[in-house]
C-alpha cells in the first residue's frame, strides 16, 4: 500500500484532510505524467521506425484530417509522427537545411506549409496518380521553396538556434464586431434575390 494511501477517520482534523487531498492530487499528477511519458515513447518509436523506412508513398498513409486545430491528442500524435518522418526525408533529399530552420516544429506557419507539401507529395506519388503528378508537385514545390525562404528570413533562426518571434502589432479586440457591421451595411445595399417564376403547367 502506498504511504499516502489511507482512509480518513471520522471527523478528521483539518491538517489530516489537507494531507489526504494532497495525496490524491499527487496520485493524479503521477498518473498523468506516466501517461504522457508513455505517449512520448510511442511517438518517438513511431518516428524512428518511419524514418528508417523512408516516407510512405500511398496517399492512404496521409493521416486525415490535417486540420491541426481539430486534432485530438491521438490524431495529433499520428500527424506529428508522419510529418516529422517526411520533413526528415525531404530536408535530406532536397538539401533544404538552408531553407528550413531546424526548429520548424516550433513555428506554426512552417508546420502548416510543410503539412501541405507532405500531403501533396504523397498524393503525387500515389500509384493511382497521373504520370505528370510528380512533375506538377515539383513545380508547386519550387514556389513553396520561395515561401520557405521568406519564412526563414522572418523566423531569423540560423544554424540550429531557435528565436522566438512575437508579433509587434495585433488587431484591435473589436475588429470582428466592426467587420460584422460593415458586412451588414453591405448587405443592406444589395438587392434582394428575385424569385424565379416556375412555368405554369398547361391546363387540360
Amino acid at each position: 500500500m502506498d504511504a499516502l494511501d489511507f482512509q480518513l477517520p471520522d471527523d478528521p482534523p483539518p491538517d489530516m484532510v489537507a494531507v489526504a487531498q494532497l495525496a490524491a492530487s499527487l496520485a493524479k499528477l503521477t498518473e498523468a505524467v506516466d501517461t504522457l511519458h508513455q505517449q512520448h515513447l510511442a511517438l518517438a518509436d513511431t518516428v524512428s521506425r518511419g524514418s528508417s523506412a523512408g516516407p510512405r508513398k500511398a496517399s492512404s498513409s496521409i493521416p486525415w484530417p490535417l486540420r491541426w486545430t481539430d486534432l485530438d491528442r491521438d490524431a495529433a500524435a499520428l500527424v506529428w509522427a508522419w510529418l516529422i518522418d517526411w520533413v526528415d526525408w525531404a530536408v535530406d533529399r532536397y538539401q533544404l537545411a538552408e531553407e528550413i530552420p531546424a526548429c520548424w516544429y516550433q513555428h506554426p506557419p512552417l508546420i502548416e506549409e510543410l503539412s501541405a507539401l507532405a500531403a501533396a507529395w504523397h498524393t503525387a506519388y500515389d500509384d493511382a496518380a497521373p504520370a505528370d503528378g510528380p512533375l506538377l508537385w515539383h513545380e508547386r514545390f519550387a514556389r513553396a521553396r520561395l515561401r520557405l525562404r521568406d519564412w526563414d528570413d522572418y523566423t531569423r533562426c540560423r544554424n540550429g538556434t531557435h528565436t522566438d518571434r512575437h508579433l509587434d502589432l495585433t488587431w484591435p479586440s473589436a475588429w470582428r464586431e466592426a467587420a460584422v457591421l460593415v458586412a451588414d451595411a453591405d448587405l443592406t445595399n444589395r438587392p434582394t434575390a428575385v424569385p424565379v417564376a416556375r412555368p405554369q403547367e398547361p391546363t387540360s
